[in-house]
């Protein structure tokens, strides 16, 4: 009887203790490491996280503080050196609707520009041309014209096309990464033109 009240003892403080494997993965207290297989009898130690985020404490406190310090400063007629620049961060799909807003408003212009200019002359039959356009957009927003592609083939079209795209091509705002670094964006864009 003591011998198994004692197991029992035993039993519950061991379970009381442990954890599980699922536990410590959604916990956030063991790494996910995608290509490894755990093993039973493998030891975990190694694939424990042990940099656990701090909480940061609320900041309620530190803005009433700063705002009771400047006032005092401010009446006292000391300058204001606790200032700091405001961090501006750019909504990355506001950027995307006015890059896209302005490439649009280019296109429509260069489109114009042909049906007046290039689809008038007769080195281009008549009928329905797909016009696809490569372009990248750089780290700092300047667009570059990678290559021009026209269906049926038309090689004064395309030399026409290229001519009017690499004249005025506007500058748009840099596409910034998922880490807040501008990164090199390439995209495709088409229009159809007919000639009658």
């Amino acid at each position: 009887m003591k011998k198994g009240i004692l197991v029992l003892l035993v039993v519950i403080t061991v379970n009381a203790n442990a954890q599980t494997l699922k536990e410590a993965l959604y916990g956030g207290k063991l790494k996910t490491d995608t290509g490894s297989v755990l093993r039973k009898g493998e030891d975990l130690s190694s694939k424990i996280d042990s940099n656990r985020k701090k909480e940061v404490p609320p900041e309620k406190n530190k803005m009433a503080a700063t705002g009771q310090d400047s006032a005092v400063k401010k009446i006292s007629g000391q300058p204001d050196t606790t200032a700091t620049a405001a961090v501006v961060k750019t909504d990355n799909s506001k950027v995307t609707k006015d890059n896209n807003k302005t490439w649009k408003e280019f296109m429509d212009s260069i489109i114009s520009t042909l049906k007046a200019e290039v689809m008038t002359s007769k080195k281009i039959k008549k009928g329905d041309y797909y016009v696809m356009v490569d372009h990248t957009i750089g780290l700092d927003g300047q667009v570059t014209i990678n290559s021009i592609f026209v269906t049926p083939e038309n090689k004064f079209l395309e030399i026409q096309v290229k001519e009017r795209f690499s004249i005025d091509t506007p500058r748009l705002n840099p596409v910034m990464g998922s880490n807040g670094k501008p990164r090199k964006l390439v995209k495709r864009s088409n229009f159809t033109i007919t000639k009658d």
